[in-house]
């Protein structure tokens, strides 16, 4: 892919219509994902992967997530689900859609559904230019509507992005979690679950609200894996890391592990300080050094 056209402000689908069709004719074969992005904020696709991944993966969760609830970034110790998220057919359609190249930098396996309130992963990690970044969810299992399935808002993605210093209050992550469920309610968005058979992805765009839908039967298993991907040219940032005192974002580092590098925060879009411990400590997990040993002389 050529290189990120940097005076775009926003992805190639959220253009105007014009933009738009031209972005569906140069590619046909993804037009109903960039139509349902641009119209919902979410697409559900089958980008083909190797079943022998899925199952490695689903093996992954049933073993090691089980100790833990959820496993963060196991692309460091299972190949399947590396795999997975640096799925090329998957990566092409993302660059294509979004105009500019698509890196992984986030790996989240479950067994069991979450049932995480109602949020927009960009009050945990987003990028300027606004919308450079997105969320995929694959399936490692067929999806039963008992088991706590994704649920999402479709339409809620054109919402104004919230973040922290936007909020009233103390300013805590309840208060967000309440500022959105407000939200929903009020402006009469319709929840919808995600139903995904086993290999089914589906892609959400970076303010969508989303969470994880009750467990009516708490003996199901929703094997699953969550990638976040950002893209090539942008500042990231953490804001719900915004130090209100300074009035400073939290600039991150983001590791993209398929071409293995951190990617640096381009600070002439979006001025902040390096978020130090959260890059300490995820260059400690990439190396696999402890970080106490970072200060040691």
């Amino acid at each position: 892919m050529s290189s990120p056209d940097t005076t775009l402000p926003m992805p190639a689908f959220a253009r105007d219509d014009q933009a738009l069709q031209i972005l569906k004719e140069q590619h046909p074969v993804h037009a109903e994902i960039i139509q349902s992005l641009r119209e919902n904020g979410f697409a559900i696709l089958d980008p083909g992967f190797d079943p022998e991944d899925l199952q490695i993966a689903e093996d992954f969760c049933a073993a090691a997530v089980r100790k833990h609830g959820r496993v963060p970034n196991g692309w460091q110790v299972c190949d399947a689900v590396a795999n997975l998220a640096t799925h090329q057919p998957l990566l092409d359609a993302l660059s294509a859609i979004y105009g500019r190249r698509a890196f992984p930098f986030q790996t989240l396996n479950f067994e069991f559904g979450t049932q995480q309130n109602a949020h927009a992963d960009t009050y945990h990690f987003n990028a300027k230019p606004d919308g450079f970044m997105c969320g995929v969810w694959v399936a490692l299992e067929d999806v039963a509507d008992d088991a706590g399935p994704l649920f999402y808002y479709p339409g809620s993605h054109k919402l104004d992005t919230i973040e922290r210093m936007d909020l009233i209050g103390a300013r805590s992550y309840g208060d967000y979690e309440a500022h959105i469920a407000k939200a929903m309610q009020t402006r009469g968005f319709e929840r919808r679950t995600a139903l995904l058979k086993r290999g089914q992805a589906l892609i959400w765009a970076a303010n969508l609200v989303h969470g994880g839908a009750p467990r009516i039967d708490p003996g199901l298993t929703r094997y699953s894996q969550v990638t976040h991907y950002f893209f090539d040219g942008c500042a990231y940032y953490t804001p719900l890391q915004y130090d209100l005192k300074r009035q400073q974002h939290a600039l991150r580092q983001p590791y993209d592990f398929a071409r293995r590098r951190f990617v640096k925060s381009d600070r002439s879009i979006l001025p902040g300080r390096s978020y130090t411990v959260t890059n300490l400590h995820q260059r400690a997990r990439i190396y696999s050094v402890p970080i106490q040993r970072l200060f040691q002389r």
